[in-house]
């Protein structure tokens, strides 16, 4: 596991219920992710999932309301206890979190699903952790990724030369780089890939880091208008990673 980077997450999820983006809580049971992850899935009841990068656990906790034993996998010490500490108080048995870097999944293999949110992104070597998932599913098992694309060069430019500097925001942790065509690949090696856009996000972005999220309207109107085009589609921010 790399240091520094638990280190910055740990920071993240000591903050436990102050913060969102560390309060363990069941998500809303209508997020689209969730949804279209459980109709890849099929039947869940009785079935394993590891969630890779569980982070604060609400994955976690949607599948195993929907009867999944989950086996919830982060290198956060923190995040581990916390999730685990949510479960024990509320009598919740068919979670089990565990520490462990998304490299060691087959550890805690085989099993029927793997699900991640915004987790492919941050791991390298890419190919190293395409052959740890193809070892870690079952025959005939399924996984779902919800994940960024780096597909569109001026976004990337923007990222590399305005994210972080002057009054543009930077999100996530030092080293993440957004999910590449290539990376893609390297899952096809091993598995059946679908790749779905499930919207356009890509001028909204212009709010988000340049006005600090202000004046959506336009740039959600924008985003609406040119998803109807497949070659303006692919750029989307945003994609779903079907494996079977």
């Amino acid at each position: 596991m790399d240091s520094d980077i638990t280190q910055f997450w740990d920071r993240v999820f000591e903050q436990g219920d102050r913060c969102e983006h560390s309060r363990v809580e069941m998500p809303d049971p209508h997020n689209r992710e969730l949804q279209r992850a459980a109709q890849h899935f099929g039947a869940l009841q009785g079935g394993t999932l590891i969630d890779v990068g569980a982070g604060r656990g609400a994955t976690s906790l949607y599948f195993a309301s929907k009867g999944a034993n989950v086996i919830s996998v982060d290198q956060s010490a923190v995040a581990v206890r916390n999730l685990a500490d949510y479960c024990t108080q509320r009598g919740i048995r068919n979670i089990k979190p565990v520490q462990l870097s998304a490299f060691e999944i087959s550890k805690v293999g085989p099993v029927d699903f793997v699900f991640g949110a915004m987790i492919l992104h941050h791991l390298e070597p890419f190919t190293d952790f395409a052959q740890e998932l193809s070892r870690t599913l079952k025959p005939g098992g399924k996984a779902f990724f919800f994940e960024n694309n780096a597909r569109s060069e001026l976004m990337i430019w923007f990222r590399e030369h305005l994210v972080g500097k002057l009054w543009v925001p930077k999100y996530g942790d030092p080293d993440e780089f957004p999910l590449t065509p290539t990376e893609v690949d390297e899952l096809r090696k091993h598995f059946e890939v679908r790749v779905e856009i499930p919207e356009l996000v890509l001028f909204r972005l212009i709010s988000l880091y340049l006005l600090r999220n202000r004046m959506r309207a336009p740039f959600d109107w924008a985003d609406r208008v040119g998803y109807r085009f497949a070659g303006l589609r692919k750029y989307s921010y945003q994609q779903y990673l079907c494996l079977g």
